[in-house]
């Protein structure tokens, strides 16, 4: 042991830097053609990986950008909580993160990825705001796909929209406004 590491962690800080030079070299690509026109090969060549090394660490193309989603979501679920944070501070660390994240905007404009940040939204929206819905007094458990799917839709289209207009409108009004067109849902 050279500086007090063992195996297992230098094994998992090298599978974390081959991951990340995967998921950098997808995002790379996707700048340049939309998601299906990517395969494997180009991925592993743009990161300079084997193919080996690619499915050592991920199923498939989609399994790359879930890693990101899901990190980002990880990251964001340990800092806030729906019940004592708001939703306006929610949405705020969204539209927020997203003026730091190239990423996510090649995700939300990608016609196949945009169906899966819907359903990672509404992943999240289910987790984080389960309880409130369930709690309001206009919920009707039949219906709760329905709300969550509303919901999801509505954060996804407003901050692609927001995108799509070079982020102009700032951040914190995005929040409030996202709030107020949502507070209808979880009333």
């Amino acid at each position: 042991m050279l500086d007090g590491q063992t195996a297992g962690q230098r094994i998992n800080a090298g599978k974390a830097r081959s991951m990340d030079m995967i998921t950098s070299a997808l995002f790379e690509l996707l700048e340049k053609r939309p998601f299906v026109d990517i395969s494997i090969t180009d991925i592993c060549e743009t990161a300079g990986v084997a193919r080996k090394t690619f499915y050592r660490n991920f199923d498939n193309k989609i399994s790359v950008v879930e890693r990101l989603v899901d990190q980002v979501f990880f990251e964001f679920m340990q800092k806030y909580d729906f019940k004592t944070s708001g939703a306006r501070k929610i949405y705020l660390y969204w539209f927020e993160y997203i003026l730091c994240t190239r990423e996510f905007g090649l995700i939300f404009f990608d016609p196949t990825l945009y169906e899966f940040i819907m359903g990672k939204i509404c992943e999240f929206v289910e987790i984080e705001l389960a309880e409130t819905l369930h709690s309001s007094a206009s919920f009707d458990p039949m219906l709760s796909e329905y709300y969550l799917r509303f919901a999801a839709a509505g954060i996804a289209s407003i901050m692609r929209e927001w995108m799509k207009n070079d982020c102009k409108t700032p951040a914190k009004t995005m929040a409030a406004l996202t709030a107020r067109l949502l507070s209808g849902v979880t009333a």
